[in-house]
C-alpha cells in the first residue's frame, strides 16, 4: 500500500474512533464503520489499532473488579461498547493469517497479550460483563484452528510457538469445562460452537473425503511434533462430539431447557454429520433416542418447544438426507424421517415422485422421437425406428428441504412408508447439465411435432446467393432484436421510483397538468410494452422460400419459446409504476382540491384503462419459454 493512501486512512480511522468514543454511550454505528475500513486497511491493525483494541478490552475487566480508579456500575454502559469493538478488533488481527514479514515477528507478541487477556477474563466470568465474555469465548473458538495451523506449518524452534499453544490448549480446557458448569443460555450458544469446532478439526476427513469444508482436521497433523501430541487432539474430538449429545436437557439432567440453546446444539450436532459422515449413525442414533424420550414425557417441556424442537430436527435431518454423500446412511435417515413425520417430508416425497413420473414421461417421449437409422439396402422411404436403450432405476433429484409451516406428527402417506426412496451410486450424473439436455430434446420434439402437423413440405435447397442474403436477413434480426432490448431495458431503467411532488402548493391547473402527463405516460408506456412483446413473440429464424423472394415467412410456436419469462416479468414492473404513479398523483389532486375524483367519465381515463387493460391480457396471454 502506498504511504499516502496509508496515512489518509490511519487519519480516517482515528478520527472516526475519537469520534465514535467521545459521545455517550458511545456510538457502536461509529465503531462497526471502523472496524470495516481496518479490515480494509490490515496494516492499520498490527501498527495502532490492536493496542487500542487490547487497551479498550482491558479496562472493562479492570474497572469491573474494582482495580481501577472508577467502580461504580453506570461505567458499564460506557465502557462496555469499546471493549466489545477491542475483541472484536483483536479477533479480526489474530484469527486471520498475517503477512509473512509479520508472521515471525509482530504475529506472536499480539497472540501473547491477546491470549492473556482471555485469561484474564475467564478467570473471572461471574463479574465481567456477559457480552464480553461471549466475544472472548468465540474469539478463542477462531483461534484455536489458526494457531494449530500455524505451528503445523512453521519449521522454526522458536520457542514462543510452543508457549502460545500451551496456552491456548490451557484456554481451551478452560472452556470444555465452561460448558458443564455454565447456566447462561447465551453463553452456552457460543461453547457449543466452540465444542464444534473442536469435534470437527480434530477427527479425520471420511474415506472418500465427503466434504472440504473445515480446512483443518486430524490428518493433516504429523504424527511426531516437537509439542503437539496428535493423539490428544484427538481424544479432545471424542470428547467434544460426547460432549454436544450430553448437553441436551433430559429429565434427569434440567440444568439448561432454554430453546434457542437445544435447537443449537441439534443444529451443530447435524452440521458435524454433515461434515464428518463417519459418525452419522452413532450421533443420529443418540439424537433419536434423547427426543423420543423428551416427546413421551410431558414435564420435560412445554409443548409449544416440543413443536419448536421437532420442526428443527426433521428439517436439518432433512437437508442432511438430500445429500448426495450420505448415500452409505440414507436408509438410516429414511427410516429417521418416517418415524418423526412432518409435512416437509411428505412434500418432499411427493415433490420426488412427481419428479420422477416426469422423467419417466420425457424419456417415453424421447424414445418415440427418436432419429430414424437407415440399413444400407432400404431406401429414403423404408426407414425404421430405432428404439433408445432402456433405463436403469430412476434416480431421485436433488432438491433442497423445504421449511413451510405446518402441524408436527403427520404420518407418511402408507404407500410411500417404509420404501426405499434413492439410490445415490457413484453412477449419479449431474441434474443440471441433464435436465439442460432434456429441455432441448423436448424443444427439437416440438418443433419435429409441429413440422409433422402442418405437413410442410421440405423447401428446396437454395442457390448460393439466396443462401447469403437469408444469412443477412437473420443477422439483421438478430441486430434489431438486440437493439429493440436495449432500449427496452434502457426505459425500464429510466423509470425511477414515484417522487410525490408538493401537491398542496400547486394550483388547480398545475395539478391537473401533472395527472394529465402521469396518464399520458401510462398510455404511451402500454402501447411500447405491448409493441415490445409482440416483437419478442416472433420467432427469429425466419426463412425465405425461392417462390416469394423478398417475402419471410414466419412461425410462432404454440409453446411460445420465443417469449422470455424475463420480459414479461420486467414489462410488468414497468407497467405497475406507471400506473401506481398515475393513481397517486390523481389520488393527491382529490385531496388538495377536496373534491371526490370520477375516473370513469373522462376520455383520458377510458384510453388509459383500455390501454392498461389490453396490455395485462397481452401478458397473461402470452406464452413463456
Amino acid at each position: 500500500m502506498e504511504p499516502e493512501n496509508e496515512a489518509r486512512a490511519l487519519e480516517q480511522a482515528e478520527a472516526l474512533y475519537s469520534e465514535a468514543v467521545h459521545e455517550t454511550p458511545p456510538n457502536r454505528t461509529k465503531l462497526d464503520n471502523l472496524v470495516d475500513l481496518l479490515c480494509d486497511h490490515p496494516q492499520l491493525l498490527y501498527k495502532t489499532f490492536f493496542t487500542k483494541a487490547h487497551e479498550a478490552a482491558s479496562i472493562v475487566v479492570d474497572v469491573w473488579h474494582g482495580t481501577g480508579d472508577m467502580n461504580a456500575d453506570d461505567n458499564l454502559s460506557i465502557l462496555t461498547p469499546p471493549a466489545a469493538w477491542g475483541w472484536t478488533v483483536m479477533e479480526e488481527t489474530i484469527c486471520h493469517p498475517p503477512p509473512p514479514e509479520i508472521l515471525e515477528t509482530r504475529y506472536p507478541q499480539l497472540a501473547k497479550q491477546f491470549l492473556e487477556l482471555a485469561g484474564r477474563t475467564l478467570d473471572h466470568t461471574d463479574s465481567t460483563p456477559g457480552l464480553i465474555v461471549r466475544r472472548a469465548v468465540q474469539s478463542l473458538t477462531r483461534f484455536w484452528p489458526e494457531i494449530i495451523n500455524a505451528c503445523i506449518s512453521l519449521k522454526t524452534t522458536n520457542p514462543v510457538w510452543k508457549e502460545l499453544y500451551e496456552a491456548t490448549l490451557r484456554l481451551a480446557g478452560v472452556l470444555s469445562l465452561m460448558t458443564e458448569r455454565s447456566d447462561d443460555p447465551a453463553l452456552q450458544m457460543h461453547l457449543v460452537k466452540f465444542l464444534e469446532t473442536e469435534a470437527t478439526i480434530f477427527t479425520s476427513l471420511p474415506k472418500p473425503v465427503a466434504s472440504q469444508r473445515g480446512t483443518l482436521n486430524l490428518d493433516m497433523l504429523p504424527d511426531k511434533h516437537a509439542y503437539i501430541v496428535k493423539a490428544d487432539l484427538a481424544r479432545r474430538g471424542e470428547l467434544a462430539r460426547q460432549q454436544l449429545v450430553r448437553l441436551l436437557p433430559s429429565s434427569d439432567h434440567m440444568r439448561l431447557c432454554n430453546t434457542s440453546f437445544i435447537t443449537a446444539i441439534i443444529n451443530s450436532i447435524v452440521y458435524l454429520m454433515n461434515l464428518r459422515p463417519q459418525f452419522c449413525q452413532e450421533l443420529l442414533e443418540r439424537l433419536t433416542n434423547w427426543y423420543a424420550v423428551i416427546n413421551s414425557s410431558e414435564q420435560t417441556m412445554t409443548h409449544l418447544q416440543l413443536v419448536i424442537i421437532s420442526k428443527t430436527l426433521r428439517i436439518a435431518l432433512l437437508h442432511l438426507y438430500t445429500r448426495r454423500y450420505m448415500g452409505a446412511y440414507s436408509e438410516v435417515l429414511e427410516h429417521t424421517l418416517d418415524t418423526l413425520g412432518g409435512p416437509e417430508w411428505i412434500r418432499w416425497q411427493e415433490q420426488q415422485t412427481r419428479e420422477r413420473e416426469r422423467r419417466q414421461r420425457q424419456r417415453a417421449r424421447e424414445r418415440e422421437l427418436a432419429p430414424r437409422q437407415q440399413a444400407p439396402d432400404e431406401g429414403p422411404h423404408t426407414a425404421r425406428w430405432v428404439p433408445a436403450p432402456e433405463e436403469g432405476q430412476e434416480e431421485l433429484a436433488y432438491q433442497p428441504a423445504p421449511g413451510a409451516d405446518a402441524d408436527f406428527g403427520v404420518p407418511p402417506p402408507p404407500d410411500m412408508a417404509g420404501q426405499k426412496r434413492s439410490t445415490r451410486g457413484d453412477a449419479a450424473d449431474d441434474d443440471e447439465d441433464e435436465e439442460k439436455q432434456m429441455q432441448l430434446l423436448e424443444e427439437s420434439a416440438k418443433r419435429v411435432k409441429l413440422e409433422e402437423d402442418k405437413g410442410a413440405p421440405a423447401l428446396p435447397a437454395l442457390s448460393p446467393e439466396e443462401e447469403q442474403r437469408r444469412l443477412e436477413r437473420q443477422q439483421k434480426a438478430l441486430a434489431d432484436d438486440k437493439d429493440i432490448e436495449a432500449d427496452m431495458q434502457a426505459t425500464l431503467l429510466a423509470t425511477k421510483q414515484f417522487e410525490l411532488p408538493a401537491m398542496d402548493v400547486m394550483t388547480p391547473d398545475m395539478r391537473q397538468e401533472h395527472v394529465m402527463v402521469a396518464i399520458r405516460r401510462v398510455v404511451d408506456g402500454s402501447q411500447k410494452l405491448r409493441d415490445f412483446i409482440e416483437h419478442k413473440r416472433i420467432l427469429q429464424g425466419a426463412t425465405t422460400t425461392p417462390a416469394a423472394a423478398g417475402e419471410q415467412h414466419t412461425q410462432v410456436l404454440p409453446n411460445g419459446l420465443s417469449t422470455n419469462s424475463k420480459v414479461l416479468e420486467d414489462s410488468m414492473v414497468m407497467l405497475v409504476r406507471l400506473v401506481s404513479h398515475c393513481y397517486i398523483m390523481a389520488f393527491e389532486d382529490c385531496r388538495a382540491s377536496g373534491t371526490a375524483g370520477n375516473m370513469g367519465q373522462s376520455t383520458q381515463w377510458n384510453e388509459m384503462h383500455k390501454c392498461v387493460e389490453r396490455i395485462l391480457q397481452t401478458i397473461i396471454e402470452a406464452p413463456r419459454s
